[in-house]
């Protein structure tokens, strides 16, 4: 069997099938074959062990746990979490907390250290083949899979049974503007068009010191290119006494880098105290929208009418009880056991009677440039410098201090609850496409954020002049010919433009099947074995959404195919679910590899009593108990699709 990718996820899947394998060893053995495009398995690009030290992973330090699993119990033996692993490797360090966002490379380096330690401690029976290299192809014949892989130049054929796709993030092809730019910069030698930023010590080097940069995309992409073309380029950060830090030049780095994006606003940073466990919500439950959508699941919900009332209320009550502490009217209103009407009546009755009372709007949160009006481009440039500082004041004073943040980190956990409904098409087409066009896009940036030091170090960058946000809100990107070089036009002053001669996409691609640019998913897609996943209405001729995610079977993840039938020998993890499922952009334990390699693992043990497995018998939906191999049973806290 196969799996191709091992970045996190890929490893996931390796070491619950070894663990399965301890657990009930198969007499004729098991064979897995590991493929990924880089040699450092277990990290994927993301995470690899010699990316520069300032780029940080965007989780907590104490989320990070290789062997989290424990039934059966973990391959090798077990191993460290990352805590643990870091005070023994980085003896000389201070000791963790576990409250740290450390370099994603230390990062890389304990996934690969792990992954050896499964492949160095394989019980018999158990052979891994590595294959470094691109697959290609997935081909069909003689009743079996064959993975064509081709490094160096050299394409070989490795015959499989099963096969996982743990491919993560994917190139896409470029769209109208992106050939647009592309073209430009060909035809002028002096303009420059990357069209993806990682790996930034590679892809950004071409950039001349003292020019100026127009960025596309204000997320986490930007804030590490930004980075890379300043701290990578031996400036350097330095804090006061107060801790406030101040940028000192190297020489080496741009004069000017030009953010832009939809809103023209920085992420907010995350909260010095974002817990690192879940944390209950009082009425957008599962088990509330679930029993909206009835017994067999059946009724798609709609976000406005079912959903949003009780997001909007969580919101304000985790807002107002940091807000209200002191006020024993409150704490008489605010008490268990009432129902979502009956305490939004009570919120409102308490909210009318208090008319001077500052009232939480969400909305203010997600756009507070919305509105406003803007005389000059620098007007728009200072705004966003005093909101980065507002905002990092929140994050440092927290959920406990900040009643926003409190509201705000919600996300987090309304994230996964609106995830359980919204898999396989709970929710209209409608509401799908507004969850992950809109209301996602919105809330990831005020609520999943960089760490503060992070933000800090951007708003030294403005204090010093290098990051500008004058034409940061949805500027028009022109293509000068006389001058050979991009211009950004400020959408609220007529007459101001700005000149840049390189132009970075400092985004990461949307998950996009029918757009992906990686040799497997064309081949897949020409021999139609995936397609895309599209929510359909259940009105006759009513409306459709494709989000880009990748098609499959629920509750086995198995791909289906352009006539609409799952193959239950190919089955899909992480990223390319990103849009049907939620929660796939960070390395969080994912319980399916568990489920995925049982349901293997249990199909084996059935060849070899003689019977063919029907998965559609043998497996059952989320949420409910469904047949162990040889006792074992599968958990995972992370599992949020």
């Amino acid at each position: 069997m196969s799996i191709i990718g091992m970045g996190p996820r890929g490893l996931y899947c390796l070491e619950r099938l070894v663990a399965e394998f301890s657990a009930a060893p198969l007499r004729r053995g098991l064979r897995i074959d590991i493929f990924d495009r880089l040699d450092d398995f277990g990290a994927g690009p993301i995470y690899q062990p010699d990316q520069p030290e300032y780029l940080l992973v965007n989780i907590k330090v104490g989320e990070i746990d290789l062997w989290e699993a424990s039934d059966p119990p973990v391959a090798a033996e077990g191993g460290l979490d990352f805590v643990t692993w870091y005070a023994r490797t980085h003896p000389s360090e201070a000791s963790l907390t576990g409250e740290e966002y450390l370099a994603r490379a230390v990062v890389g380096r304990y996934l690969v250290e792990g992954c050896r330690r499964i492949l160095d401690q394989l019980p018999a029976g158990v052979d891994v083949c590595s294959h470094v290299g691109e697959v290609v192809d997935l081909d069909l014949a003689a009743g079996h899979h064959a993975v064509t892989v081709v490094s160096g130049g050299r394409a070989a054929s490795v015959r499989t049974d099963k096969v996982i796709l743990a491919t993560g993030h994917s190139s896409v092809e470029p769209g109208p503007d992106g050939l647009r730019w592309a073209s430009f910069a060909d035809r002028h030698s002096g303009a420059t068009y990357i069209p993806f930023a990682y790996p930034v010590d590679e892809r950004l080097t071409a950039i001349p010191a003292r020019s100026t940069v127009a960025m596309l995309g204000m997320g986490l992409t930007f804030i590490d290119a930004a980075l890379a073309l300043t701290e990578g380029r031996d400036g350097s950060f330095v804090a006061d006494p107060s801790g406030r830090l101040t940028y000192r030049p190297s020489g080496h780095e741009p004069r000017t880098i030009l953010p832009f994006s939809r809103s023209g606003l920085p992420m907010s940073p995350k909260s010095a105290d974002l817990p690192i466990e879940a944390c209950e919500l009082q009425f957008l439950t599962r088990r509330a929208l679930s029993e909206l959508r009835g017994p067999d699941r059946a009724r798609k919900l709609d976000l406005d009418r079912d959903v949003w009332p009780l997001f909007e209320l969580e919101m304000e009550l985790r807002y107002y009880r940091v807000a209200l502490h002191g006020d024993p009217e409150w704490h008489r209103l605010d008490r268990p056991g009432r129902t979502a009407p009956a305490m939004r009546a009570a919120l409102d009755a308490y909210l009318g009677a208090r008319p001077g009372l500052a009232h939480f709007d969400y909305r203010s949160i997600l756009d507070p440039a919305a509105g406003r009006y803007f005389d000059t481009a620098v007007d728009f440039d200072r705004f966003v410098g005093r909101y980065m500082e507002e905002q990092i004041a929140l994050a440092r004073v927290g959920q406990k201090g900040s009643g926003v943040k409190a509201a705000i980190d919600i996300w987090y956990d309304a994230r996964a609850v609106l995830g359980s409904v919204m898999q396989y098409g709970g929710f209209t087409p409608e509401s799908h496409r507004r969850l992950i066009e809109d209301v996602f896009r919105a809330f990831k940036r005020v609520g999943a954020g960089p760490p503060i030091v992070n933000m800090e170090k951007l708003a030294a960058l403005h204090r010093a002049g290098i990051v500008d946000f004058s034409f940061a809100r949805s500027p028009r990107v022109s293509l000068n010919e006389d001058c050979g070089c991009f211009e950004l036009n400020a959408a609220f002053a007529e007459a101001a433009a700005v000149r840049a001669e390189t132009l970075l996409d400092a985004r990461y691609p949307r998950v996009d099947l029918a757009a992906d640019a990686t040799p497997l998913v064309r081949s897949l897609r020409r021999r139609g074995m995936v397609r895309p996943f599209e929510n359909r209405s259940q009105r006759p001729g009513g409306a459709s959404y494709q989000s880009g995610a990748i098609d499959m079977a629920d509750p086995t993840r198995f791909v289906v195919d352009q006539s609409g039938a799952a193959n239950a020998d190919v089955a899909v993890i992480g990223i390319p679910t990103e849009g049907n499922l939620i929660g796939n952009l960070t390395m969080a334990r994912d319980a399916f590899a568990g489920r995925w390699a049982n349901q293997v693992m249990r199909e084996f043990e059935l060849r070899e009593a003689g019977s063919q497995p029907s998965f559609v018998e043998h497996v059952a939906p989320y949420n409910q108990e469904r047949p162990a191999r040889s006792g074992s049973a599968i958990g995972g806290r992370n599992d949020i699709a």
